[in-house]
């Protein structure tokens, strides 16, 4: 069973699985995928805000109840180009406990481009492979389908394919006429179509779809109306009577949409009275389903029944209907009516309307005068064939079961372009078209077949069509007769080269071991598996799988990094780096890189360099790797860490702000040190090679160093003290600060520091100090003391 339920609201629309949505549901875990339609239209208003706030708000509110094990993805559309119809992305693939990531997401996104609502139901459910799992799809937009495709062929389709897949739509903001082929998305699938006009609305159709999506039940849906697809009207009372029950009704109720639970699948009679007048419709009914009835209370209208051609016979099944009144002042026909019945009674006042039914791919339609009294019969004549579809990948092979696409398009206009006329993902489809000429194009894989067809009024053609293809079935191995290797791999294939070199990527992959269907030809394979890369030539021929596996020469080097010999290995701050043998000017290229704890690579079979560092802790080591071997080395990198901090005075709570480290390493024979790292950080965790160095810290002019012995795995603890106080200087008027240390011997006074700030806040050694405030030849200095960890403030002038 195929159950559709489609939400239609301020432009975005919600993928979802059919089970475990709500966190205090029982049941297992389900895929799911969020659309979110970001098309231009979403930044009208509506009452309560901006369409697409109150559609985030709603997402917001509706993803922080989902269960967080179940895997939660993010699509979007028409946020990132404008009249782009392909604008379609997959933001946040599905994955538990993916809220933040889908919050974040959707509150980046801004309404730019078109509306490909359809192009995104079909990529999501194929993305949930809706035709081997359950799946549901929530799809809520402020507008109609602006991308040429059909969303009620699309829902045909999805119905027909699906293991079990689900659409509840929710109608955010439309306008009158702009509904049905949301409806029909909706109730082809069994879903319920909810309609919102603002954000309270909008929450409340939502959630009832969430509801239905989390634990489907047993639904009946009943819309009254004056005319078929037209505004629902109130004052309506409703009963419904299950099959041999008797007379008592099993559930009454009132109002123009009604919606009950019903106890179980079967067979139902649903009474609907407004006033004296009185209607009777059958519903059948699956367990879980959603089926949604329309009742209409009118006395005139048209029973309306398409034929394929003159003297044909009368279609029963999969045709759908529009009536438009009268033309406006600009030619555009308001919809007042419309069905999915094959041969509907249309119920509309006494007027002049124009009568359209379209099925599959062909469309016609006649004037029609409805007056007062009985319906009258109105035959519309499709002038259709049909096609029924097959593609072979070789002269007398099977037609293929799977995995074939179709698209039909019109003969070819003065500039050479061609329209779609229609498309299909079944693999043997049976296509309505109008009769004439069309050209078909058949898809399988990366291969393609296309054939010139006469479509011809009243007739089924069987047309097949010929791709002229092959399978590739593609493996990759370490070493010659190893194991084929199972997951992480990627694969190009590219065509034959042109009269420059140049390849063009025919197929890929991230199948480990997959089988691509290409056309015949020669082609280039390339596969890589880490930092492993091969390539070689194959040939397809049509009809016949193709079977290559690639050796890699490669092994596999599997690394972590020891502090010193026997301790456990270090899990993080590492950094590595290997580098390809050198060539003849000395110069390695990197061969792979890592900042995990414990890498592994895998690599072509041969030497290396490995650098490692553990922050400024660092060594090289030549290594080899061995093909289909693994090859786990662990590295003794001699180092240990420090941890420092710094005080203002003795006793002091440590520096949390505004600090400098630098860490100096042993005088060479010149009595000159290397710097060997530094920090910004108030207590840093440094990693060093086991010896000796000296550690300076500074903050503004205060500053203090110490000598330190790293030992090889081992932690040592440093605290530096600073000896100072800080120094709060003000002005009234604008100039600069200068600061002064003590008289030395020689009478003179060394800069400490300075500021161009009117107000400064300085950090100082601990003694007297002289403060001078200068601007434009005027000048004031003030001899001050600093006191350890204390804050003296001085106010100075310019004078």
């Amino acid at each position: 069973m195929n159950r559709c339920l489609i939400s239609l609201l301020t432009g975005w629309a919600l993928l979802i699985g059919t089970s475990g949505l709500f966190a205090q549901q029982p049941a297992a875990p389900s895929r799911a995928i969020i659309v979110f339609d970001a098309s231009g239209s979403m930044y009208g208003q509506v009452p309560g805000g901006v369409k697409i706030d109150i559609a985030k708000k709603v997402v917001s509110d509706i993803v922080g109840s989902v269960d967080p094990a179940m895997e939660l993805g993010l699509m979007a559309y028409g946020h990132r180009k404008k009249g782009d119809c392909e604008d379609i992305e997959l933001l946040v693939p599905p994955q538990p406990g993916s809220s933040a990531a889908i919050l974040k997401a959707v509150s980046g996104l801004e309404p730019k481009g078109k509306t490909p609502l359809t192009a995104a139901v079909i990529q999501a459910a194929k993305y949930l492979r809706f035709e081997e799992a359950k799946a549901s799809v929530i799809l809520v937009s402020d507008g109609v389908e602006t991308c040429d495709k059909d969303p009620c062929m699309a829902a045909e389709e999805l119905e027909r394919l699906g293991i079990d897949f689900t659409c509840h739509v929710i109608g955010f903001d439309l306008k009158p006429g702009e509904s049905s082929g949301l409806e029909c998305l909706a109730k082809k699938t069994g879903g319920m179509y909810l309609a919102a006009k603002d954000a309270a609305s909008l929450k409340t159709s939502l959630e009832a779809a969430m509801k239905q999506v989390a634990k489907p039940v047993t639904t009946l849906v009943v819309d009254a109306k004056k005319s078929s697809g037209g505004a629902l009207i109130d004052g309506v009372n409703f009963q419904v009577f299950a099959e041999g029950a008797g007379e008592n009704a099993i559930a009454t109720g009132s109002g123009g949409h009604w919606s009950t639970e019903l106890p179980k699948a079967g067979k139902y009679t649903l009474s609907a009275k407004l006033g004296a007048k009185s209607i009777e419709l059958d519903v059948t009914i699956k367990d879980g389903e959603t089926v949604t009835k329309e009742v209409v209370f009118a006395e005139t209208g048209v029973k309306a029944v398409a034929y394929d051609k003159e003297g044909g016979v009368a279609f029963e099944k999969d045709v759908s209907w529009d009536l438009l009144g009268p033309a406006d002042a600009e030619g555009s026909r308001p919809k007042v009516s419309f069905s999915y019945e094959a041969k509907p009674f249309l119920q509309v006042a006494p007027g002049t309307y124009l009568l359209a039914a379209t099925r599959g791919n062909a469309t016609a339609s006649v004037e029609v005068t409805v007056k007062e009294g009985p319906p009258q019969v109105v035959k519309v004549i499709l002038g259709s064939g049909n096609l029924k579809l097959s593609a072979i990948s070789a002269e007398g092979q099977p037609p293929i079961a799977k995995d074939v696409s179709w698209e039909l398009f019109s003969p070819p206009d003065a500039e050479g372009q061609r329209k779609k006329l229609g498309y299909s993902y079944e693999a043997q489809p049976k296509m309505t078209q109008p009769s004439g000429p069309c050209l078909v194009v058949a898809t399988y894989g990366n291969a393609k077949g296309q054939r010139e067809v006469e479509v011809k009024a009243g007739e089924t053609q069987e047309i097949v069509v010929l791709l002229g293809s092959g399978k590739l079935k593609l493996s990759v191995v370490m070493e010659e007769g190893g194991t084929p290797v199972a997951k992480d791999v990627s694969w190009d294939v590219f065509g034959e080269a042109d009269a420059e070199g140049n390849r063009p990527k025919v197929a890929y992959s991230y199948e480990a071991q997959p089988t691509l269907a290409v056309p015949a030809g020669k082609f280039q394979v390339e596969v890589a598996y880490g930092n492993a890369k091969a390539k070689a030539m194959v040939e397809v021929k049509a009809g016949a799988t193709t079977e290559k596996v690639i050796s890699l020469g490669a092994g596999k080097l599997k690394l972590s990094a020891l502090a010193v010999e026997g301790a456990e290995p270090i899990s993080k701050d590492l950094f590595w780096e290997l580098q390809g043998a050198a060539d003849a000017e000395g110069n390695r290229s990197r061969a792979g890189y890592s900042y995990d704890g414990q890498p592994s690579f895998s690599l072509p079979a041969g030497k290396y360099l490995l650098q490692l560092e553990w922050g400024a802790a660092k060594t090289k080591q030549e290594i080899e790797v061995v093909a289909g071997k693994l090859t786990a080395i662990p590295i003794v990198i001699n180092s240990g860490s420090i941890s420092i901090s710094a005080i203002m005075a003795e006793g002091a709570d440590p520096v949390s702000e505004g600090l400098n480290w630098d860490v100096f390493g042993e005088p060479n024979a010149e009595g000159e040190r290397t710097k060997v790292t530094y920090s910004y950080d108030a207590q840093p965790k440094l990693h060093l090679k086991a010896g000796k160095y000296t550690i300076m810290v500074t903050r503004g002019a205060a500053a203090a160093k110490a000598d330190v012995e790293i030992q090889a795995g081992k932690m040592v603890t440093n605290v530096l003290n600073l000896s100072a106080g800080t120094l709060k200087a003000s002005s009234s008027t604008p100039g600069d600060w200068e600061v002064f240390g003590p008289v030395n011997a020689e009478g003179e006074r060394k800069k400490l520091t300075y500021s161009y700030d009117q107000n400064a806040k300085l950090f100082l050694p601990v003694g007297k100090v002289l403060v001078v405030r200068s601007k434009d030849g005027k000048k004031a200095e003030q001899e001050v003391e600093i006191k350890p960890n204390a804050l003296t403030e001085l106010t100075l002038d310019a004078k």
